[in-house]
């Protein structure tokens, strides 16, 4: 959490109090209901996946087409299916440029040998 400002995080922090998922406790600050932390452990325990792509989000605006829904977090960019698919065939299908042609480019050993004799 240390690697991401709070700031990042206030949709989901706005849903949590909007659904009443949270409860504060004039000493312990805020906190899971219990019913939801039960929940939110056996959801834990059912998933088996560690990789943030794998987890799907659905209030995110996708960085590609900028729609709100189904997204998957792909290289720091919320993506949904469609833009990730785009953009992976965009990435398999842009050919390389060419090679420069002209004289090959001489290093600093060739300037140095040229400059000594």
């Amino acid at each position: 959490m240390s690697e991401h400002p709070v700031e990042r995080f206030d949709s989901l922090l706005r849903d949590l109090l909007a659904w009443h998922l949270v409860e504060e406790s004039p000493t312990e600050g805020w906190a899971l209901r219990p019913d939801v932390a039960q929940r939110l452990q056996s959801l834990a325990r059912l998933s088996r996946r560690e990789d943030p792509s794998d987890v799907v989000y659905f209030s995110h605006t996708c960085s590609g087409c900028h729609s709100r829904g189904l997204t998957r977090l792909r290289d720091g960019h919320y993506l949904c299916d469609a833009c990730q698919r785009a953009a992976e065939l965009a990435a398999v299908a842009t050919p390389l440029p060419p090679p420069e042609q002209g004289r090959p480019r001489r290093g600093v050993r060739d300037r140095v040998r040229k400059i000594a004799s």
